[in-house]
């Protein structure tokens, strides 16, 4: 009995991932009639409705859905004039990967986190804006970071200082440009963090991070920003000089092996990870009314000064976007996140139903993650929270929000939300019946712009008269607090 149970749960699974393969494959068909006699804003509607196959594709893994993704993303793309470069080099990875003459490898759900010689562009990018300049790519060995970008770079133009406390000793630098695809980082070993954000709409930010003071030397090569991390006397030359003195022993190569294990052995410590937490809406932003006209504002304030104060007695650093009843723009909350160079941000909010009808039948907890989802209830959610600011939609031009979707990010993103909506339920049903609304995709603008892996979660529906009792509930926030912290520890203890 037992094996013919897990037959057809088989069957049934192979079943609906067909059907959802058939219908994603439907529209990438749809998406090549379109393409042919499309305007640039139709052209753009559909690079919006690629990339989000694209992201389905990665969690899927499915590969054969993501190289025909690619392939049209990199075509619409060179008509809309937008970088495909990244795109370009993932599909030429995995048509190698196919090849014959390629042996294939048991490949990781991560991308490597070190290489073992890092390559320099040899011509120039090509320029993208008359008016800006883009960066497009960051190249990182133990004693240098090097910032690619499309245009002469100047050192007048480039502003730096440094941050001190008493167990952090950061080197930043503002360096105007813009960002369109959010570069990979690797860290040097010298360094404990390192990340590079878009500041303002005409500034990138690079932030060097360590426990302990260090020295470096700024250099300019034509479209080169060389970061040197030595000292003023003995700055290093251009990596690609070093690596062609392969016999000098100051510059032993590591391999990517020996990296890897070291940084499968880097322990987890709550005293290096920084959270930011958001509370949703605030100030003249009342955000959703409830039952008996409670305010999400408020309810959402309260958790989040409970959360920070759980997770700080544990050990975590942590900032709030607000501490009181306030109204902060959506940009500004991801920007607090960038600027405390957060390894996670969260946005805590409550759900409302759409209309009276539905009050009743509406319930449960969910956690969302970025990316331009087409499910309905997750479109629908996200309108509900990004009204509150709606200039904000046009501060983040549509190719931003596309390109902060890098791999990466939305694989760790995933893990976070999936291991923070374990936590929450495992916590509340100890006391409580609490309905799982499960882990979602959807497009929230307070979470574009964050550098970091982030989540937005719904503690319930403030609309629902049983729900709406619980989450004003002192002992019931007490359980929702305590699992979101243990799901944040689970996530950083299986992402150090």
């Amino acid at each position: 009995m037992e094996k013919n149970v897990r037959i057809l749960f088989f069957l049934l699974f192979t079943c609906l991932t067909l059907v959802a393969s058939t219908n994603y494959t439907k529209q990438l068909e749809s998406y090549d009639a379109q393409m042919r006699n499309s305007s640039s804003d139709e052209m753009l509607r559909i690079f919006h409705g690629l990339k989000s196959v694209y992201i389905h594709s990665i969690i899927a893994n499915d590969d054969g859905l993501k190289k025909e993704t690619l392939e049209r993303l990199i075509k619409c793309a060179h008509v809309l004039k937008i970088d495909a470069t990244k795109y370009e080099s993932e599909l030429g990875g995995m048509n190698k990967k196919t090849s014959p003459s390629h042996t294939p490898k048991e490949e990781s759900v991560f991308p490597s986190q070190h290489v073992a010689e890092p390559m320099l562009s040899q011509e120039k990018p090509k320029k993208i804006y008359t008016d800006k300049t883009v960066l497009h790519n960051v190249i990182c060995s133990d004693d240098q970071i090097i910032l690619e970008f499309d245009d002469e770079m100047k050192t007048k133009k480039i502003k730096s200082f440094v941050l001190k406390s008493a167990n952090s000793y950061k080197k930043v630098y503002d360096i105007p440009s813009v960002i369109l695809s959010t570069p990979k980082l690797v860290t040097p070993k010298k360094l404990h963090n390192f990340r590079v954000s878009q500041f303002t709409k005409e500034m990138i930010r690079v932030v060097l991070d360590n426990t302990t003071p260090f020295d470096t030397t700024l250099s300019i090569d034509d479209y080169k920003v060389i970061l040197s991390l030595s000292t003023p006397n003995n700055a290093a030359k251009p990596i690609a000089s070093q690596t062609k003195q392969s016999a000098d022993k100051s510059t032993p190569k590591v391999s990517p092996t020996t990296l890897s294990q070291q940084q499968a052995t880097r322990k987890f410590t709550r005293k290096d990870k920084v959270v930011v937490i958001d509370a949703g809406h605030g100030g003249k932003d009342a955000g959703a009314i409830g039952y008996k006209q409670k305010q999400e504002k408020h309810l959402v304030l309260d958790l989040s000064l409970q959360l920070a104060k759980e997770l700080r007695a544990r050990g975590y650093k942590v900032y709030l976007t607000r501490d009181r009843d306030v109204f902060i723009n959506l940009r500004d909350r991801t920007k607090i996140a960038n600027d405390k160079n957060a390894d996670l941000f969260i946005s805590i909010h409550a759900n409302a139903a759409p209309n009276a009808e539905k009050q009743l039948s509406m319930k449960g907890l969910e956690t969302f993650f970025l990316s331009p989802d087409r499910s309905e209830r997750s479109k629908n959610v996200a309108a509900l929270e990004n009204k509150s600011d709606m200039e904000d939609m046009n501060y983040y031009s549509k190719e931003t929000f596309l390109n902060v979707l890098n791999r990466e990010k939305i694989v760790l993103s995933n893990k976070a939300a999936i291991d923070i909506q374990k936590g929450m339920l495992q916590s509340a049903k100890q006391k409580y019946n609490v309905e799982d609304g499960g882990v979602r995709e959807a497009p929230f603008w307070v979470l574009v712009g964050a550098t970091m892996p982030s989540v937005l979660i719904e503690v319930g529906y403030i609309t629902n008269p049983e729900e709406s009792s619980n989450i004003f509930n002192l002992n019931y926030q007490k359980l929702l607090v305590s699992g979101v912290s243990d799901g944040i520890d689970k996530y950083f203890i299986n992402n150090p």
